[in-house]
């Protein structure tokens, strides 16, 4: 029984740049004849196989290989390569992708504070003005699945992880801040994903990066960073919650402590 496989008979393509390719009947596939396609392909720019991570392959291809790559959601084609255009400071928009330009045709979701890697979430901040709240409304409490820190956390990750813990705890009553922000759905925000109460160790990548963060909210349109001081989700102890801090003149950030029954600013953020 002759194959109906249109790969084993050779029909290999998806097209032939020359135009003189044979079509498999059994499919939409092409062998391509001539010397173009088979030998000179590197010649036409078919040099890319497309298999790295965050590439694929489209269009037209010869030789098993294309004249460039479809990148990732977050990525860019450029210089030979998917290279990541969500960096810190660069705008996020609704549709996953980034740039360091205003774009008025797309929806802005953020602005990146932490950049996306294989094993790790990236983060936007919300560049709308602030949130108002109290972490905590009450008799101040311990918060017992909420890690206690002495130190500047490295929580990056942890900013949902912790708002959860926050919200299953108490009610928006007792803990308005954790309500506050997985209530908050501005313009933009992907359908079943909630924003965060940022963690302190991703608050401090944000003081560590401020210059960056800070031109990329002005660049979107956005409120100022550094004229309030904002809530963590990362407890110091029962009585104090980490937080950032806004110099007098306005001009930088700084990580410390705060009671949890003052009210302060919060930035939203949502992992991508």
């Amino acid at each position: 029984v002759t194959t109906q496989n249109c790969a084993e008979l050779g029909y290999t393509e998806t097209s032939c740049p020359d135009g003189t390719g044979i079509k498999c009947p059994f499919g939409d596939t092409f062998a391509c004849t001539g010397g173009s396609c088979a030998n000179d392909c590197a010649e036409l720019g078919f040099t890319y196989p497309c298999t790295g991570a965050n590439e694929s392959g489209s269009g037209k291809s010869c030789g098993g290989k294309y004249q460039s790559c479809t990148c990732a959601s977050g990525y860019e084609w450029k210089d030979g390569a998917c290279t990541n255009s969500c960096t810190i400071g660069a705008i996020y928009y609704s549709d996953g992708t980034c740039s360091n330009d205003k774009l008025a045709s797309k929806t802005i979701l953020g602005v990146v504070v932490y950049e996306k890697t294989s094993t790790e979430y990236g983060w936007i901040i919300d560049i709308n003005v602030p949130l108002f709240a109290q972490w905590y409304n009450g008799t101040y409490v311990d918060i017992p699945q909420l890690p206690n820190y002495d130190t500047i956390p490295t929580d990056i990750q942890d900013s949902c992880t912790n708002t959860n813990i926050i919200t299953d705890y108490c009610d928006s009553i007792r803990c308005p801040a954790a309500w506050a922000v997985k209530n908050y759905k501005p313009l933009g925000t992907p359908a079943g994903k909630n924003w965060c109460l940022p963690s302190a160790g991703l608050l401090n990548n944000i003081v560590n990066n401020f210059a960056k963060i800070n031109t990329g909210i002005s660049t979107a349109g956005g409120a100022e960073l550094a004229k309030y001081w904002y809530l963590s989700s990362s407890e110091h102890s029962q009585n104090f919650v980490w937080v950032a801090i806004s110099d007098p003149g306005h001009t930088y950030l700084t990580i410390s402590y705060d009671e949890k029954g003052f009210s302060n600013h919060i930035r939203p953020v949502i992992a991508f």
